[in-house]
């Protein structure tokens, strides 16, 4: 990549990240609603490739093609659009802004659309143990979803015992001048926590770096519910 382009997509990087900062459920809703008609092409001008490298990181787990995932945080269904070449059809979206899943239905990538937030204090709208997995890609953002114990244990209850809870993110301390919640290794020690209390375990070999072209280094966890 040439130092033009480079720098352009540095600019483009810094207006994008502006968004990330933490706000009630309200707002959060009210900036996805407004973004839904530029988000994929806000996306392409970005060269967000965090999508992609979270589905092939995610495949390298070599789950059975009919597992059954949930695909949380989908917004426009930008995860997904990778899974499916890879033969991962048998998948599930949730979001919290049902703006941003009107645009992921025009691509029939999913089986179903549920519309709910994440957070510790909310019960998702699934049956305890419904999905083999579960996959994320930038929601562990500021203003996204809550850095909380409870956040996991929402997300564990509706995957199967030995499934997988996995998603991409970027360096947590990337983000801790903008959200407090992310200082002091914070996300660390929650991951460190859970293991601890044998809610889950890691993944041998996890987290891995995912091949961007961002100017921020990103990473893919996974975890298996114990």
């Amino acid at each position: 990549m040439s130092e033009q382009n480079n720098n352009k997509l540095s600019d483009e990087f810094v207006k994008i990240e502006q968004k990330w900062k933490p706000m009630p459920i309200e707002k959060s809703i009210q900036m996805y609603s407004e973004w839904s008609e530029k988000y994929d092409s806000d996306m392409d001008v970005w060269q967000y490739d965090s999508p992609q490298g979270t589905a092939t990181r995610f495949t390298e787990l070599n789950l059975p093609k009919e597992s059954k995932i949930l695909d949380c945080g989908a917004g426009t269904g930008l995860l997904s659009h990778f899974l499916k070449p890879f033969g991962y059809t048998n998948i599930d979206a949730l979001d919290g802004c049902e703006k941003m899943l009107e645009k992921a239905k025009k691509k029939d990538l999913y089986r179903n659309y549920f519309i709910s937030f994440v957070g510790p204090d909310i019960t998702l709208p699934m049956e305890e143990a419904t999905y083999d997995a579960i996959v994320m890609c930038g929601i562990f953002t500021p203003g996204h979803f809550p850095i909380a114990y409870g956040t996991f244990v929402q997300l564990l209850r509706v995957i199967k015992k030995g499934g997988i809870l996995s998603w991409g993110m970027a360096d947590p301390e990337h983000y801790a001048e903008v959200d407090p919640s992310y200082a002091n290794k914070n996300f660390e020690n929650l991951i460190k926590k859970l293991v601890e209390d044998k809610v889950f375990e890691i993944v041998d070999g996890h987290p891995k770096e995912l091949p961007t072209v961002q100017p921020k280094k990103r990473f893919f966890y996974a975890v298996r519910k114990l």
